[in-house]
């Protein structure tokens, strides 16, 4: 593309085609066709220069940016029950239908609850309240130097990174407008309560509560904990201006299996104006036993440790070390054998887990006998080879028996074991891939075999405590690893029968989280179906009224999110409607709405956000204060900016179209008057 002035580039063009076109009809007579079709061909030349040549239009547009006026509205139920639902919609109904305001801002509006939305529709039915995320994805969102931004909210946030430290980095001035009651009551409450999720029968749980006090006077109240009607723990106490705060920790004793609800309660006092954050909702899963799992070895090896804290990470599974030539007997306290680099020394064992149709989990590596194992008639078989190979690992995300998180295994060492290709004699599923080097294959390094009277587990590879390392290393813990190996233990330890649909659920929920069901179909060879048609069917156990739910494909699995049910106990089944195979369990909804628990609006944080951003605190009646803030600001300034577009000729596609068009004509009419 020539680098001239489009406007000499257009007069020289039209020059050049004035001349070219003399040149081809100098020597005929002038007459009226010569004359349509030499500017026919005046035309054609012309806009070919033009395409050739590609000069460049600019165009230049001059326009006023006015700053960013952004209304954050905390769409949460604690607006509502403050009773500033409606004061916090006539706020924003002033400042938006405002003509002063309307005339230097461009008023956008966002709701808020556990995190930003676009909508400007509120409902003040948000569970959770998290500011700092709404004040993130505003960031994100907004990119002026000069915006403001105007944050309507009670400043109690229940979830999420405080605030008021986050904003330190917020280049634009935030004023919150502060919803809620400002006068102070007299108020005990229960700020947290910690208790396990499970606990052994007849064993004793911990509960600790952390009981807090507002108020100007001594007062003496009663903590206790509530189990149906009677009361298993009570304990008296005091606080004042200097006291305002209490630990108290007790054990109570599980003695009987299932989910046991109880409630903690501090008595109220008589002028206290929120009485529902005095009580709090828990419950506990009473289990009767635990899974015992034998490592059986005849080797020393890091990865038997690892497996141990694996094993040992979830409370209710215990390991135990076993030298195999102290193996005697096969027991069944035992509910899975992980056979560590197995030998001839593993004969008799393996010969009586077969015989007892025991679970077990084959761990191979460079100790490991091949040649003694495919005697042994496992429905595996593994070529001999002497050569040692590092191999990496490749999740495979279609496995079936049971679900498994995507934890990020490109980063892990490699595993080290013997060449040589596996062949399944039974039906299997790969869960992990070999890769060596940047080759993928489709051998397994970690698969599940067997049938339904017996599971079992090879692992092609030993090292496994530096995958753990690595884990730990990247995040900072070893719990996304231990879950995933956890998962896979827990479905070998289990001799529960496969089915070919499979339900993952708690036993119970607290009503402020998300409640999710998931599951998984299977076709008659057990290949998880994408295409299945499955359906949840909910039903209150107290008032007999069921709901059913579609179950939604997640790419692995299934899942319905039954959140908007109320608290309660609940039967449900799930079932797959062409072949009507079906699953039934249950689960407790414990009502907690944390946005309850508030008895005034948080002004010292709202404050605080206030003064680090630049901004100013207000109250529900100061709207003419605020709007005079921002009118009279002289931060908030509209800018005028010029934007230029620059387009080549050659990208106008009306010059194609006009050079199609004459030469098309030109031919006609040259062929018409016989002068081709």
């Amino acid at each position: 593309m020539l680098e001239t002035n489009p406007l000499i580039s257009l007069i020289l063009a039209a020059a050049v085609s004035l001349l070219l076109t003399y040149f081809f009809y100098r020597k005929k007579s002038v007459t009226k066709m010569y004359i349509i079709t030499g500017a026919l061909r005046f035309v054609t030349i012309f806009t070919v220069l033009l395409l050739l040549l590609a000069p460049e239009i600019s165009n230049k547009t001059v326009f006023t940016e006015r700053p960013s006026l952004n209304l954050l509205l905390d769409n949460s139920s604690s607006i509502r029950k403050f009773g500033f639902d409606s004061v916090s919609q006539s706020i924003h109904d002033n400042i938006v239908n405002d003509d002063e305001l309307r005339e230097k801002f461009s008023i956008n509006t966002f709701t808020f609850d556990e995190k930003l939305n676009t909508s400007d529709s509120v409902t003040f039915k948000g569970k959770q309240t998290n500011i700092a995320a709404s004040l993130k994805g505003l960031k994100r969102i907004q990119k002026q130097s000069n915006s403001a931004v105007v944050l309507l909210s009670d400043g109690n946030q229940t979830f999420g990174e405080d605030y008021q430290y986050f904003t330190k980095e917020y280049q634009n001035p935030i004023y919150p407008i502060v919803l809620g009651d400002t006068t102070r009551f007299s108020d005990l409450k229960i700020t947290q309560l910690n208790v396990n999720k499970y606990a052994y029968l007849k064993n004793k749980f911990p509960v600790e509560a952390f009981l807090s006090y507002e108020g100007d006077s001594e007062v003496t109240s009663d903590f206790r904990i509530i189990k149906g009607n009677q009361v298993v723990f009570s304990k008296k106490v005091s606080f004042n201006t200097e006291n305002r705060s209490e630990v108290i920790q007790t054990e109570l004793l599980a003695d009987k299996t299932g989910v046991q609800q109880l409630k903690a309660e501090i008595v109220p006092l008589s002028e206290e104006k929120n009485k529902t954050n005095n009580t709090k909702l828990f419950a506990i899963e009473v289990i009767d036993e635990k899974n015992n799992i034998a490592i059986v070895t005849d080797v020393l090896h890091p990865d038997i440790g690892a497996l141990k804290k694996i094993i040992e990470s979830n409370e209710f599974r215990k390991a135990s070390i076993i030298r195999v030539e102290e193996m005697n007997k096969i027991e069944n306290d035992f509910q899975l054998y992980i056979l560590y680099q197995p030998n001839v020394a593993f004969k008799r064992v393996l010969e009586e887990i077969k015989a007892s149709n025991q679970n077990y989990w084959i761990i191979d590596g460079t100790d490991t006998n091949w040649s003694f194992l495919n005697t042994m008639d496992l429905g595996l078989q593994q070529t001999v080879s002497p050569s040692e190979e590092d191999f990496l690992p490749v999740l495979n995300p279609n496995f079936g028996p049971f679900q498994v998180e995507n934890i990020d295994f490109s980063d892990f060492p490699p595993l080290l074991s013997s060449m040589g290709n596996a062949s399944f004699l039974s039906s299997n599923e790969i869960l992990l891939y070999k890769k060596i080097g940047a080759i993928e294959t489709s051998e397994p390094l970690l698969a599940t075999f067997g049938d339904n009277n017996q599971k079992a587990a090879i692992l092609f590879g030993e090292g496994i405590w530096k995958w753990r390392s690595a884990s730990y290393r990247e995040m900072e813990s070893t719990e996304t690893f231990d879950n995933f190996f956890g998962k896979l233990i827990q479905y070998l330890a289990s001799n529960k029968k496969r089915s070919r649909l499979t339900v993952e659920n708690e036993s119970f929920y607290y009503g402020n989280a998300s409640i999710t069901i998931k599951a998984s179909y299977y076709d008659k060879n057990f290949v998880f179906d994408p295409n299945a048609s499955l359906e949840i069917e909910v039903k209150n156990q107290d008032t007999n009224e069921s709901v059913t739910f579609p179950m939604l494909f997640k790419g692995t699995f299934y899942q319905v999110d039954v959140s908007s049910l109320p608290a309660g106990n609940y039967d449900f089944t799930v079932r797959e409607t062409s072949e009507k195979i079906a699953q039934a369990g249950s689960f407790t909804i414990l009502e907690y709405d944390v946005e309850k628990q508030f008895v005034n609006p948080d002004i010292k944080r709202l404050t605080e956000l206030a003064n680090t951003t630049e901004g100013k605190v207000f109250y529900s009646k100061d709207f003419e204060i605020l709007k005079e803030e921002l009118l009279t600001n002289s931060r908030y300034l509209a800018v005028q900016k010029s934007k230029e577009n620059i387009v080549p000729l050659i990208e106008w596609q009306w010059l194609l179209i006009l050079l199609s068009i004459t030469l098309a004509a030109e031919w006609f009419l040259r062929k018409y008057y016989g002068l081709i």
